[in-house]
């Protein structure tokens, strides 16, 4: 794990490389939390390789990013692990390449050398990779399969900036802050941007099974170079019984391929069939008591500690339980400064928080993640399912009167889209067409449904096309990112076996209806984990790391709620008119209607603009601009930890002047 920066300019004298250098250390600066073990940048005359390192594989110097190979004609730098490295340094090894570390990212850069693009499909593992290939005179970047790490650009006209967050890019002296405002239509659909577009203008996000080769003078060419099987292709044909079996040894291979490491290693607990099922696999593999992690909130259904304890207490692990109550809304001005983006899932809150609480005890974390999406195990697909078997199929919720007729119009990929988008969406179409204010009319015009369209498959069930969907959408642009920048905040590092795209592409295979049955979400793994949990943890409604935020609303900051949605500053902004904005507090109040999503989404939305468009401070909100800072306070008296990070250069100041001993000035060697 790490953060990464890169610059290619336009022509190699377009900035002095000493002050290129010092450009490369302000954009560490803003990423030091993802790398506190250690920091270093590298240039060359045009070119700049930033990093900071969290050690996890090999811990030694030798290890140290930016990392070089032996000829001096790769450079990169790396965030992620690479799970299968050892049978890929065997393989290198025979062909003649030497190693001086014993840890993944030198394969990286042998393995680019030996097999150029061609690398990114033999590796097993979730990463982000820049690498300067001065044979060729061009920077090279790259993307793991799901998304689990994070990569940003954009295009300068006297540079090409890369980055681990978007912090690091707007670091860059001159670097626009405007809002992108066709990607907030997106989010006020979806709660989180979509795909390539960022909310800040001009910055993209690189997706996910995706490289990048940038050449000075030409556009950068993209290319995808993985996918999951298509319908249909090769499927598994198999009976249940045999299913169940494989399904256990692939998940244990994955799981176990993830417990490679130099540090403490243990995982999130939740209570759920999927973290449960991580841990389960965890304990007949790694040797020693496992450290377990989980959080509650000790009323109603937003606590299921006591499922964690069960699983915990089957296998011996040494569980740590933390129970939260409204001083986690401190952590608001946190998270807007972390994610970057507006963000408003919720359950970001905890994660955050459990994260903090888990890097005391070990670097690493196993989580259930990507186990909803592949094995179907959200309510919503059999919800979609019944849309979509419906006489006739339902699925035209979009408002008719928004939108012309057009030629996709007879296209049943249009029809689909629209029930899942339906299903998806945050604030409804009618919402919009009452509620959005002068900045946002432009786009009414533009149905949110059809940014689902390219990842329609066809010839599967409706469950399967809807796992399909969120693989694409929801799980690398909300769940990913809430997850790896909740953890990265606090330098932990997340590890999900279930995004092994070995098995991602085995369960693709496997049909449908031997996936799920009987509307029982992931029947087929509930099915083959009965020998391995308790019965009651797997047959039950599905919780998660979930945050009452329509309570809080209601009662807690009721009086924030009012003072930011109502108060002049976001209302100027033009975004969303103030007679919907009072109508939804004046309901939500009254409970006549549940708004407590919607609203969350503004209060993100509202908290990004004061952290990085109103202000190019590069900063958490503090003190008075920061409109939750009593509650932060709560927490810090509660817990004994801060919830703020220093940020930007001044960051880097402090960690450098505290570890004098970590600061290198040349780079070579391996890892995050």
């Amino acid at each position: 794990m790490c953060g990464l920066g890169a610059v290619l300019l336009a022509s190699p004298d377009a900035v002095p490389e000493a002050l290129l250098r010092q450009r490369g250390t302000a954009m560490a600066g803003m990423l030091w939390h993802r790398g506190p073990d250690g920091w270093d940048c590298w240039t060359a005359p045009g070119v700049m390789l930033a990093h900071t390192r969290l050690k996890i594989i090999d811990t030694t110097d030798a290890a140290a990013q930016p990392m070089h190979d032996d000829i001096g004609a790769v450079h990169l730098v790396f965030n992620g692990e690479i799970y299968n490295f050892r049978e890929l340094r065997a393989e290198l090894a025979a062909l003649g390449h030497r190693f001086r570390s014993s840890g993944d990212t030198e394969v990286v850069v042998n393995g680019y050398r030996e097999w150029g693009t061609g690398l990114f499909a033999r590796l097993v593992g979730m990463f982000a990779i820049a690498i300067w290939d001065s044979r060729r005179e061009c920077l090279v970047v790259a993307r793991d399969r799901f998304g689990e790490k994070p990569l940003y650009y954009t295009e300068r006209p006297e540079a090409l900036l890369i980055g681990s967050e978007i912090k690091a890019i707007l670091s860059w002296p001159g670097m626009p802050r405007r809002p992108d405002l066709a990607a907030l239509h997106d989010f006020l659909s979806f709660s989180h941007t979509f795909g390539a577009d960022t909310a800040v203008a001009g910055i993209r996000r690189l997706l996910p099974a995706h490289f990048m080769v940038c050449e000075r003078g030409k556009p950068p060419r993209i290319e995808r170079y993985w996918q999951l099987p298509a319908p249909g292709d090769d499927p598994v044909r198999a009976n249940v019984a045999d299913l169940k079996h494989e399904l256990v040894e692939r998940v244990r291979a994955a799981v176990s391929m993830c417990l490679v490491s130099d540090v403490p290693l243990g995982a999130f607990l939740s209570g759920g069939v999927d973290s449960s099922a991580v841990v389960s696999m965890m304990a007949q593999s790694h040797g020693t008591a496992i450290e377990t992690f989980s959080s509650g909130f000790g009323f109603g259904d937003y606590d299921e500690t006591r499922f964690a304890r069960m699983v915990a207490e089957r296998y011996g692990t040494n569980h740590h339980m933390f129970t939260y109550d409204n001083a986690l809304i401190g952590a608001m001005a946190d998270l807007a400064w972390h994610y970057d983006e507006p963000l408003s899932d919720s359950s970001a809150l905890v994660t955050f928080a459990l994260s903090r609480e888990t890097r005391h005890s070990v670097t690493v974390a196993l989580t259930g993640d990507g186990a909803d999406e592949n094995l179907l195990g959200y309510a919503r697909y059999f919800r979609y399912g019944a849309m979509r078997r419906h006489t006739p199929p339902e699925g035209g919720r979009r408002l008719a009167e928004l939108y012309s007729a057009g030629p996709d119009d007879g296209d049943p990929r249009r029809a689909a889209g629209d029930a899942y988008g339906y299903l998806m969406e945050t604030f409804r179409e009618n919402h919009k067409l009452v509620g959005y204010d002068l900045a946002m009319l432009p786009y009414l015009d533009r149905c949110s449904y059809d940014r689902l369209l390219p990842h329609i498959a066809e010839g599967v069930t409706p469950e399967e096309q809807a796992g399909r969907i969120d693989l694409a959408t929801y799980l690398p642009d909300d769940l990913l990112v809430k997850v790896d920048i909740a953890a990265m905040a606090h330098g932990l590092e997340t590890r999900a076996p279930f995004l092994n795209h070995e098995l991602a592409e085995w369960i693709a295979r496997i049909p449908g209806e031997c996936k799920v049955w009987d509307n029982e979400g992931k029947a087929l793994l509930k099915a083959a984990l009965e020998p391995y949990l308790p019965h009651e943890c797997m047959y039950r409604p599905k919780v998660g790391f979930r945050v009452p935020v329509a309570k809080f609303m209601r009662e807690e900051i009721r009086d924030q709620v009012k003072a930011i949605l109502l108060g002049e500053r976001f209302l100027d902004r033009r975004l969303i008119r103030r007679p919907f904005v009072e109508e939804m507090i004046a309901e939500h109040q009254t409970q006549a209607q549940e708004h407590g999503t919607r609203l969350w989404n503004l209060l993100a939305l509202e908290m990004w603009f004061r952290t990085w468009i109103d202000s190019d401070r590069n900063e958490r909100l503090s003190g008075d601009d920061d409109p939750f800072a009593q509650f932060a306070e709560i927490g810090r008296n509660e817990c004994g930890a801060p919830t703020s990070s220093p940020a930007g250069a001044s960051g880097l100041q402090a960690f450098s002047a505290s570890r004098p001993d970590r600061h290198r000035e040349q780079a070579a060697g391996d890892e995050r």
